[in-house]
């Protein structure tokens, strides 16, 4: 979130989230924290998180997109998502190389060794964290490369490296792969 407000607001100072008041009430099972945030903090919301069900992934060209930080409008990213048909879930793919999916970072199983694409769209914390850890390492993978792993792992601030995990052979190729 500094990082974010640093870039796009020039604003240098850090934000204190010890005076944030997480509610009694919060709905049962897992919960997100949303925080919206310009040069301060905005608003705060604590939602309901639902897993999503993946068991089929498409490659898509991501063309011009980009996505250095979170943003509300993700209508760039949706535009992808509706048109994925019956896949579950989009992985992109931007100057050849694999970057992320819709809404999670990937990491891909070579034997033992967890890999995530070098120049993911956006750097996402768990994916930090698990690199800094040294359980993922940095790589370019192309479509060209999924032979040579057998599982991706979909990664964020809310699922962990071994949470949803798929084969990938449940990656197909789209329209212009």
């Amino acid at each position: 979130m500094d990082r974010s407000r640093k870039a796009l607001f020039s604003t240098p100072d850090r934000l204190s989230l010890d005076e944030l008041i997480v509610p009694g009430d919060l709905p049962p099972g897992e919960v997100k924290c949303r925080l919206v945030y310009g040069r301060h903090i905005e608003h705060v919301d604590f939602l309901p998180y639902a897993r999503k069900t993946i068991h089929s992934l498409v490659l898509m060209e991501a063309g011009s997109l980009e996505y250095p930080f979170k943003y509300l409008d993700r209508s760039g990213i949706e535009q992808f998502q509706r048109s994925r048909r019956e896949y579950d879930e989009v992985l992109f793919v931007k100057n050849g190389a694999i970057t992320d999916s819709s809404y999670c970072n990937l990491a891909f199983l070579s034997g033992e060794t967890w890999y995530t694409p070098s120049e993911p769209l956006l750097h996402g914390t768990c994916r930090e964290r698990l690199i800094h850890a040294r359980l993922i390492q940095p790589c370019r993978i192309t479509p060209d490369d999924l032979p040579d792993f057998s599982h991706v792992s979909l990664i964020n601030a809310m699922l962990d490296l071994t949470d949803l995990v798929i084969p990938v052979d449940s990656i197909i190729s789209g329209d212009t792969f």
